[in-house]
């Protein structure tokens, strides 16, 4: 295989999520000009906010995670029942 069905783009998500990840922890720090340019400062979201971009991370993982097993799965890498198998596991239905 070489970069996929997407052409390794699915690990696009993985970015966004860290990128989030960092927006959390960094969240309650102010900026300061007195720091160094590159002293990481956060937004100052509310906590609800915060809460939101702690799914859309979970969300962003689980999904690079299930994009990558079809990626393999239409590459020939894997079968569409291995990709069944992890997508249910991802995502278990609930309806």
């Amino acid at each position: 295989m070489s970069g996929g069905h997407f052409d390794n783009e699915e690990n696009y998500l993985e970015y966004i999520a860290e990128q989030l990840e960092q927006d959390i922890e960094f969240n309650d720090i102010k900026y300061d000009s007195s720091k160094p340019y590159d002293s990481p400062y956060g937004f100052q979201h509310k906590p609800e906010t915060i809460g939101y971009l702690k799914i859309m991370v979970k969300e962003l993982y689980k999904l690079k995670e299930l994009l990558r097993e079809y990626d393999l799965a239409v590459s020939g890498d894997t079968s569409e029942q291995s990709f069944l198998e992890t997508a249910r596991l991802v995502y278990p239905k609930t309806r």
